[in-house]
């Protein structure tokens, strides 16, 4: 789904961004006219800064795709962010304990749905990427690594987030439940939700202050021995993420 940014001069250049898709690819000048509604001068204006700063380039003369800087900066995050790095050593551990198929990767919110931010497969076998693969947006009120962070904010914060997805009296209830049931346990957890044949649970990242900085989860082949699987989960992942926020801040410190 595309951002409507206005606003400033860069915010309409990175609106740019917004219209490469894994469905739509490449694209022209023209074409980004029709789509943005803007002036073809205006345009060429925008993807000239975009090229010049790499994240845009033309494979081919006068048709475009995403750029090589991009892949520079998520290097950038990978090596600087304080909880991607916790999360490595996290994801050796856990990846030992696990054969596998499946998959450990940590989560945040971005601009309303909830994002994979880094994964690591677990075992040697496919597993399917599903709706929370690294990068996708994932709708916000969807699964537990978007439920692991929701159940964790303040209540008054998370409604006008749920208003602005959904509608209905009747469901905002259903959500405050649930939200409640998962602070109880202290994670979320989904056997065929939304991916089919696929267990997942998801348990919150904690900043020193309280706050959540994301979701820890793990997805694995749903089985036979689902309820035994999804406690014992949990409460690894519980104490995962109270390993990584230590390691946080003793970086940070």
């Amino acid at each position: 789904m595309r951002d409507d940014r206005r606003g400033t001069s860069s915010d309409k250049t990175l609106s740019v961004m917004d219209l490469f898709t894994p469905e739509r690819p490449e694209w022209t000048v023209d074409e980004a006219c029709i789509a943005l509604g803007q002036s073809e001068s205006t345009v060429y204006r925008y993807f000239r800064s975009l090229v010049a700063a790499g994240l845009i380039f033309s494979i081919r003369p006068g048709r475009y795709l995403l750029g090589p800087g991009i892949v520079h900066y998520d290097r950038q995050l990978r090596t600087s962010d304080p909880l991607l790095r916790a999360g490595e050593a996290t994801f050796l551990e856990i990846s030992s304990e696990y054969d596998g198929p499946g998959s450990i990767f940590i989560s945040r919110i971005y601009r309303g749905h909830v994002m994979s931010m880094h994964e690591h497969r677990l075992g040697a076998a496919p597993f399917p990427e599903g709706t929370f693969a690294r990068g996708r947006l994932a709708p916000l009120f969807c699964g537990p690594p978007a439920f692991a962070i929701l159940a964790f904010l303040e209540v008054r914060a998370v409604r006008p987030m749920f208003h602005k997805t959904a509608s209905g009296d009747a469901d905002w209830l259903e959500i405050k439940r649930r939200m409640r049931t998962i602070r109880s346990l202290g994670y979320a957890a989904s056997v065929d939700d939304p991916d089919p044949g696929v267990l997942l649970v998801s348990a919150p990242l904690k900043h020193d202050d309280g706050g959540i900085a994301g979701s820890l989860s793990l997805s694995l082949a749903s089985s036979a021995d689902n309820v035994a699987s999804i406690a014992k989960v949990g409460s690894r992942l519980v104490d995962a993420a109270a390993d990584m926020a230590r390691r946080v801040l003793a970086a940070v410190n």
